[in-house]
């Protein structure tokens, strides 16, 4: 095999832990000792880290897929055209040389859905419309499903069906269903404040952002006529998702940087 080949990788496990990062390292350290370049792009418990451009993934020889979770229809796209080596996580940290030897022979060309529209990838360097849109998807389930459970608890009223609320005795089902229909409209403020900041820092935002689009909603603890609304989650989930993506970027490039002078430490041990 050629000694400059260009690799890059993804791993992936169900808990995004352990496997996540020992595959990654061990895959970076072997293909260092072959004089191979290579970027891995993990995706553990705390998001997308040292994430692959097109820049990157194009000019790549081999793509290298350890995964435990699979990968999302946007994530497989990405790869298109490339020689493609896959083996499962659990797999990968016993058999790293097997994977590097195999890769001329086991590889294959990759076909991903042509239907399959790209740019989950980027949505990190994506506009602020395309991070919006993200909440608002999320958020218009919530939306149809509320309306549609209160226009059903409405009209079974109609059709005669008892309405009584818990102040009365035992709720009744026209009041069950309609209070369902409620909650998914109190719900779908913090879930699109939610998702616009996990489009921008990944998993790491969404439960922040979750919880103080909620409270911010909320005009009882508040003491307002009104909760913060769909500007509120708009505003919050931007602020949210851009200051975790700067606090990860700046954390994750020390530990680079510190990982990277380790590995530079040992080279020049192994020299002398």
């Amino acid at each position: 095999m050629e000694s400059s080949l260009r690799i890059v990788a993804i791993t992936n496990c169900p808990a995004g832990i352990a496997h996540t990062y020992m595959v990654a390292e061990a895959l970076e350290q072997k293909a260092r000792s072959l004089g191979y370049t290579i970027k891995v792009e993990t995706q553990g418990s705390s998001g997308v880290e040292n994430r692959l451009s097109s820049e990157e993934i194009a000019a790549a020889d081999y793509v290298i897929l350890a995964t435990g979770r699979g990968l999302s229809g946007d994530d497989r796209a990405r790869f298109a055209g490339k020689k493609v080596y896959e083996i499962a996580i659990s797999q990968a940290l016993k058999n790293i040389d097997q994977i590097f030897s195999e890769l001329p022979t086991n590889s294959q060309l990759f076909a991903a859905d042509s239907g399959v529209k790209l740019g989950k990838q980027e949505v990190q360097s994506g506009s602020v419309m395309s991070h919006l849109m993200a909440g608002v998807s999320a958020a218009l389930p919530f939306v149809i499903g509320g309306g549609i459970l209160v226009a059903l608890a409405n009209m079974l009223v109609q059709f005669g069906l008892p309405y009584t609320d818990m102040s009365k005795g035992a709720p009744s089902f026209t009041w069950v269903v309609e209070s369902i229909g409620y909650l998914g409209f109190t719900f779908m403020i913090p879930i699109m404040g939610a998702y616009i900041a996990s489009s921008i820092a990944d998993k790491p935002a969404f439960a922040p952002a979750f919880l103080v689009c909620y409270l911010a909603n909320d005009k009882a603890l508040l003491g307002t006529q009104s909760g913060a609304g769909f500007l509120g989650a708009v505003v919050l989930g931007l602020a949210i998702g851009l200051a975790l993506n700067i606090s990860f970027i700046i954390v994750l490039k020390g530990l680079w940087l510190r990982r990277k002078a380790k590995a530079a430490q040992q080279e020049l041990v192994h020299e002398h």
